[in-house]
């Protein structure tokens, strides 16, 4: 049995996604290019309300179907906002494999809310979906992620040189990754 719930941490939790009011607040963030790389979005211009809400039904519609993607809302405990949105976009089930994304709408929230949100997004990757190795990519410019990504345990794995231009300047591409037995080490220590 648990000891707590796995989708609620003592500040935030993570809820299914809402394709009708989620899609509003998050297709404001979207306008920032740091989300939008963190998030993989294909477009290089911010999406609107409805072709957010699009995706998610569809997304979802083949997480029903096929149980490969999964998609969370990152909210907070005290008044349910939508503070980030956390995606898995496939998972290698024959590999016990996955590759992330996490998103904040505010640097705020993400410097409040973001370690937390890192151990329940793992904790559901390794407990719930019972993966070895999870990965997520961070683009070099974005510390906070970073910085994020390091205090959840997370290991630099590899790092592809000048990938983004961002703010005059090319920056790499850095994919952190964390083993199961090093995240169970991590929780322990």
């Amino acid at each position: 049995m648990f000891e707590q719930d796995l989708l609620s941490g003592k500040q935030v939790h993570l809820a299914e996604i809402d394709p009708d009011v989620d899609a509003v607040v998050e297709a404001a963030w979207t306008n920032d290019p740091c989300y939008r790389l963190l998030m993989e979005y294909d477009k290089p211009r911010g999406y609107t309300a409805s072709e957010l809400k699009k995706y998610y039904e569809t997304h979802l519609k083949d997480s029903d179907e096929h149980r490969r993607e999964f998609y969370f809302g990152i909210k907070a405990n005290t008044d349910n906002r939508l503070a980030g949105v956390l995606a898995i976009p496939q998972v290698e089930w024959s590999n016990r494999v996955l590759h992330f994304h996490i998103g904040f709408g505010d640097v705020c929230d993400l410097q409040n809310w973001g370690a937390e949100a890192f151990n329940l997004a793992l904790g559901y990757m390794f407990n719930e979906l019972n993966t070895y190795l999870a990965v997520i990519r961070v683009p070099q410019f974005c510390h906070a992620m970073v910085e994020a990504a390091e205090d959840a345990g997370m290991q630099l794995s590899a790092r592809r040189r000048e990938v983004y231009y961002y703010n005059g300047r090319y920056w790499a591409e850095l994919d952190f990754s964390l083993l199961r037995p090093d995240w169970f080490e991590h929780r322990k220590g």
